[in-house]
């Protein structure tokens, strides 16, 4: 178990060439939603933990036949792997949901700037798990926050950022807001769109403070309602709401009725729990 960042900028070539042998060739998603277990969406290269709001990616390296012993060999599939875990990481990265119509990968192609700050957030990984397997390979595991300073979401800049400012300090009655959205399939994103029957907004990015956004994420998806209710985010007396479908373009959406939509937007009113970010979804 090892806390260093580490950062394989020169590599061998036969170690570059072992790695890509090693990487995975598809990224097709694929959502675990098990009763009490973390939200998690796994990846062929990694996943993504939307309860602890981190991205993981495992890499791989075999110990080549042909090196002077047995510890220059262990060092050089280190090598392959670390550089493997990088390469996942950097997929998995980019097929991470911001919205329901927008992922990573958008926000890179669309902005230089903020393509070198997601290259950065990626070089930012640490190694959480590494460790020497019984076929002669080496596997390492990278991990980076979603949250944070040095998070995704803060790399990823004003595209997903709101421009509400901070609320000032009030009396409101709620101190949060969650939303009971189990049975309607919706999917964990980055920032997840709430509206009310008739299309408008109740909550997204244009409700957020950005320094709350970065510092905690726009949304807490816990794995069950005892966890949520214990969770700071939404405090000790939150609104809870039951979701009534999911949106009907995107998975990541939400649609509220509108007699709840009006009394979130009362009670966000009194107390601004919405420019806090203090909103969780349960998604069983």
């Amino acid at each position: 178990m090892s806390s260093i960042v580490h950062r394989p900028w020169s590599i061998v070539r036969r170690i570059e060439r072992q790695a890509v042998l090693l990487s995975m060739l598809a990224v097709t998603s694929i959502a675990v939603f098990a009763q009490g277990d973390p939200i998690i969406e796994k990846t062929s290269a990694g996943w993504v933990n939307w309860d602890r709001q981190v991205i993981k990616a495992v890499g791989h390296g075999i110990l080549p036949g042909d090196a002077e012993d047995e510890a220059q060999a262990r060092l050089m599939a280190r090598s392959a792997a670390i550089a493997d875990a990088y390469r996942n990481l950097a997929s998995v990265t980019k097929g991470v949901r911001v919205t329901g119509e927008t992922c990573v990968k958008n926000f890179i192609t669309e902005s230089d700037e903020v393509r070198l700050r997601v290259e950065g957030f990626i070089r930012g990984a640490v190694i959480i798990s590494e460790k020497q397997l019984s076929d002669r390979s080496f596997e390492v595991i990278l991990q980076a926050p979603l949250v944070g300073e040095d998070g995704l979401i803060a790399g990823l800049g004003s595209g997903v950022l709101g421009q509400g400012e901070a609320p000032s300090a009030t009396d409101g009655k709620f101190t949060g807001l969650l939303i009971d959205a189990r049975g309607l399939d919706v999917k964990p994103a980055m920032s997840p769109k709430v509206y009310d029957e008739d299309g408008n907004e109740v909550y997204g990015t244009v409700k957020c403070s950005p320094d709350f956004a970065i510092e905690v994420g726009i949304a807490g998806y816990p794995r069950s309602m005892d966890q949520a209710l214990k969770s700071p985010r939404i405090g000790a007396h939150p609104l809870i709401v039951k979701a009534l479908r999911r949106g009907p373009k995107f998975a990541t959406d939400i649609i509220l009725a509108n007699s709840d939509a009006a009394r979130i937007r009362d009670a966000d009113a009194k107390s601004g729990f919405l420019a806090k970010c203090g909103v969780s979804i349960l998604l069983r």
